[in-house]
């Protein structure tokens, strides 16, 4: 194959694979936003976990094409609860989301399509926030929102979590994301997240 053909693929192949990103007009930016389908890859997010260990269970996260609301692929989350405070989630410090200012307030907001079979009682909650530091502790999570499906106990449905706050980035300009569910209660459960939005606006 021609190696202009080569060229030609590998930067389809890495568009693909970056999320979209609005950049504003000038630096320090107003707005960025990204959006990630997981269609190509998890990257940049890694899976994390706290209060695993007491007893060991078992969990795991990764991309999978059993469910998906948009298109082929999504993130299944599986954690087997055992010890009643397994915490898992994905967690990035995405590039459009670096060298912000330190000590300016800026204004999150994360949405996503959300997979659930939960009815009310016993539903687990939601892990969804940023931070200026890798979050590795219970301290460094947001817990918020409600894992209950729309249609009622043991019937799977997607539905759209949204949630907005505000933050300050670490001294080095940076933004941690986290998202992902903590385990309220002795069972093993699947949850699945998909086409998620990410929206940093600088305050005022």
């Amino acid at each position: 194959m021609p190696a202009k053909h080569l060229l030609l693929g590998a930067l389809v192949a890495a568009s693909l694979a970056l999320p979209a990103c609005d950049f504003g007009s000038n630096e320090p930016f107003v707005r960025r936003t990204a959006n990630y389908t997981f269609e190509f890859t998890l990257a940049p997010w890694l899976p994390d976990g706290t209060d695993l260990d007491d007893p060991p269970v078992e969990w795991s996260i990764e991309r999978s094409d059993e469910r998906a609301n948009e298109s082929d692929w999504s993130v299944k989350l599986h954690l087997e609860n055992l010890n009643d405070a397994g915490k898992i989630w994905i967690e990035a410090a995405p590039a459009p989301f670096q060298n912000l200012v330190p000590g300016v307030t800026y204004d999150v907001r994360i949405a996503f399509d959300f997979g659930s079979s939960d009815g009310e009682v016993n539903a687990w909650r939601i892990i969804a926030g940023a931070s200026p530091r890798d979050p590795e502790t219970v301290d460094h999570l947001t817990f918020q929102g409600s894992t209950e499906s729309e249609t009622g106990p043991d019937q799977f449905s997607w539905s759209r979590k949204e949630f907005s706050f505000t933050t300050m980035p670490s001294a080095e300009g940076r933004l941690w994301f986290a998202i992902g569910v903590w385990g309220t209660s002795e069972f093993t459960r699947d949850y699945f997240i998909d086409n998620l939005d990410i929206e940093v606006v600088r305050g005022d």
